[in-house]
């Protein structure tokens, strides 16, 4: 796809979109206790964003089994957008991972906190990014409220913003 001048890419939930375009800007608003993930190729100035919903595939539901169902899972989404921007040129060796969302967005009582999804979903993140050895250089996760994270393809650089608070680098 090529991209005019500073083309705004919003990716929702379940969504990912790889390229080695410079101009893109990829953006996923409302992480609450999805994660947004990205990864990028300091050299190759190449990259992504997968926005997951939660932590891993279980069961054989059908929109599990589409293609584009893995995507809202960490433990699949985040390898696909690996694959996909490593089939852009992008080496493993150079990329670095930068993630943001994960909020606890519902009171859970202690004795429930299998059901804090966002605590949930950024350990599952974490695990796949550590098991295939891209470094994670910057996150901001947890916490009680919602944020959207903004990708800037040929600089890496990475903005997160909470409502009524400014935005800021990771």
């Amino acid at each position: 796809m090529a991209l005019e001048s500073a083309d705004v890419i919003p990716i929702g939930i379940g969504e990912l979109f790889a390229t080695d375009q410079r101009n893109a800007e990829l953006v996923a608003y409302g992480l609450g206790s999805c994660i947004g993930v990205v990864v990028h190729d300091r050299v190759a100035r190449a990259g992504g964003m997968v926005h997951v919903l939660l932590p891993e595939r279980l069961g054989t539901h059908e929109l599990s089994d589409s293609p584009d169902g893995l995507l809202r899972y960490a433990d699949t989404g985040v390898r696909e957008l690996l694959n996909r921007v490593t089939g852009l040129g992008a080496s493993r060796h150079h990329l670095v991972a930068k993630i943001a969302g994960g909020a606890r967005m519902f009171q859970v009582p202690d004795e429930l906190q299998i059901l804090d999804i966002g605590a949930r979903n950024a350990k599952a993140v974490r695990a796949v990014l550590d098991e295939v050895g891209v470094p994670l250089v910057a996150h901001d996760v947890g916490g009680t409220t919602g944020r959207t994270m903004r990708y800037l393809v040929g600089s890496g650089k990475v903005y997160v913003r909470e409502p009524g608070m400014a935005e800021r680098e990771l």
